[in-house]
């Protein structure tokens, strides 16, 4: 699955059998809107968890202790 970051754009392979078409699609988007693409082998757009952004990044960032 190709993905926007920026928005709801999204290619799978129910969408588009082709993963060259798939990616051409994406590159297409990108150059439209300047969004930022990405890709998984999931069937389904990921999930970032619904928590504050500031708590989700402390989190992600090693402590300095």
């Amino acid at each position: 699955m190709k993905y926007c970051l920026d928005c709801d754009w999204s290619q799978n392979a129910a969408d588009e059998p082709s993963q060259r078409n798939r990616s051409q699609a994406a590159i297409d988007h990108h150059v439209e809107t300047g969004h930022t693409i990405d890709s998984t082998e999931s069937l389904v757009r990921p999930m970032t968890p619904d928590v504050d952004g500031e708590v989700f990044v402390r989190d992600l960032v090693p402590s300095r202790d």
